[in-house]
């Protein structure tokens, strides 16, 4: 090793000559000394230029990632606000050929139509709903009277609003403590075939669960909003699946209208009051049944209290009464097999029986069984149809109805005939 002494002399050593040629450099290369200052003054430029390029570099990457923060918490919220608003519906081409025999347009339902359903969520509890429905006739209607053809109208008392795709209907769904409401106008239907009540309402429907029961308990409060009706309907009821192969349904009503009074004023006719042709209270049974695999039973059975109520019309030279008794409505289905939208040929094969009273009005149970506008009162019969889905959400359903039905035409009541329905449609869902 070297000792410290010998170091200490070589470091000293080279210290003197490094000194003795940087004193002895000017007197022997001024000329190289002062290029190189300049090549150090020029190459400090040229770092203070970089460095300033860098430092706004770096404010820009700074304000690159204020902005990005920003960016991630606006697409955050967008994102929320997405996930906040559903949007679904179906638009439909559908065709009819009806021989019906009555003051009702034959074939209305050869349109094309498009339902369009919003939901909002309000918070963890509350939902804002809508629903617009668009209906457009591309082809004639023929009436029973005197089979006339005419075009449906455009904007004419507005009766065919509907074309137009305005929103028609809002509700409100959310919850107080255990008790879940239903606010607002929309379509709601009570039992499995809706012929309690199936039909658009302004009201309001609170449900829980029973405790330590499958069942779910509700109150209801609800007025149609067909044009001319004038009154309402409050009850309650109770739903649940009570077996793995039963669910039922039952609930009770009662109009604030009684037997003898008025529900409301023909629209086209204000002399014309519309009797009480419901009555003033109702009760459902209703009940769905999968006795063996694929095959499923849907019943409902509505009694009303309604009055008996006898109306007489000219016939030819004759007055002729005509009686208006029936207190009892049901309809029973049976399914083979579900559609799955999701499962292109998946298929329904299903059969329906029904039976509806006569009813001045055109009113099943109390306002009940109007979705398809094929099923009207005083009509009993049978129908046969199927859904099959060709491809993924789409559905197609047909079915031909053939029935007894009752003849409203002046001056053929308590005339029956033969009544044939065929039906096809193809919803496209999304």
């Amino acid at each position: 090793m070297i000792s410290k002494k010998k170091a200490t002399a070589m470091m000293l050593g080279l210290t003197m000559g490094i000194s003795g040629t940087a004193l002895a450099a000017p007197a022997n290369d001024g000329a190289d000394i002062n290029a190189r200052i300049a090549a150090l003054e020029a190459q400090q430029q040229q770092l203070s230029k970089q460095l300033n390029a860098l430092k706004k570099e770096n404010a820009k990457l700074k304000q690159a990632g204020k902005i990005a923060k920003s960016n991630k918490a606006a697409i955050k919220n967008l994102k929320d606000a997405q996930n906040r608003i559903q949007i679904k519906g179906f638009g439909r081409m559908a065709w009819d050929n009806d021989n019906v025999k009555g003051y009702i347009n034959r074939n209305d339902f050869r349109r094309s139509y498009l339902d369009l359903e919003g939901k909002y969520q309000v918070n963890d509890r509350w939902n804002m709903n809508f629903q617009a429905e668009t209906v457009q006739h591309y082809a004639k209607y023929v009436t029973a009277d005197k089979d006339s053809a005419f075009y449906h109208p455009k904007d004419t008392d507005h009766k065919y609003d509907n074309e137009h795709g305005t929103i028609q209907r809002v509700w409100a769904e959310g919850s107080v403590g255990k008790v879940n409401l239903d606010i607002g106008r929309r379509w709601r239907g009570m039992g499995y075939n809706f012929v309690f009540f199936g039909n658009e309402s302004d009201g309001v429907v609170a449900s829980t669960q029973l405790p330590k029961s499958p069942l779910t308990a509700e109150a209801f409060y609800l007025s149609p909003t067909d044009r001319g009706y004038h009154f309402s309907v409050a009850g309650v009821g109770v739903k649940g699946r009570v077996s793995p192969k039963l669910e039922i349904r039952a609930a009770y009503g009662k109009l604030n209208v009684g037997k003898k009074d008025s529900l409301g004023t023909n629209y086209y006719d204000s002399n014309s009051p519309y009797v009480n042709s419901v009555g003033s209270q109702a009760f459902l049974l209703g009940a769905m049944w999968n006795p063996v695999k694929n095959i499923f039973l849907l019943g409902d059975y509505v009694r009303t209290n309604r009055a008996d109520h006898t109306t007489t019309d000219w016939v030819g030279s004759d007055q002729v009464p005509t009686t208006y008794d029936g207190k009892d409505s049901y309809a029973i289905q049976m399914n083979y097999r579900w559609p799955d939208l999701n499962s292109p040929g998946s298929f329904q094969l299903y059969t329906r029986y029904y039976n509806y009273p006569k009813n001045e009005n055109d009113l099943v149970g109390i306002f009940g069984d109007k979705q398809d506008g094929a099923f009207h009162s005083g009509n009993h019969g049978w129908v046969f149809g199927f859904k099959y889905v060709p491809a993924k959400n789409l559905e197609w359903d047909t079915f031909y109805m053939t029935a007894t039905a009752n003849n409203t035409l002046y001056g053929h009541k308590n005339e029956t005939y033969h009544h044939n329905f065929l039906r096809t449609r193809v919803d496209f869902h999304f």
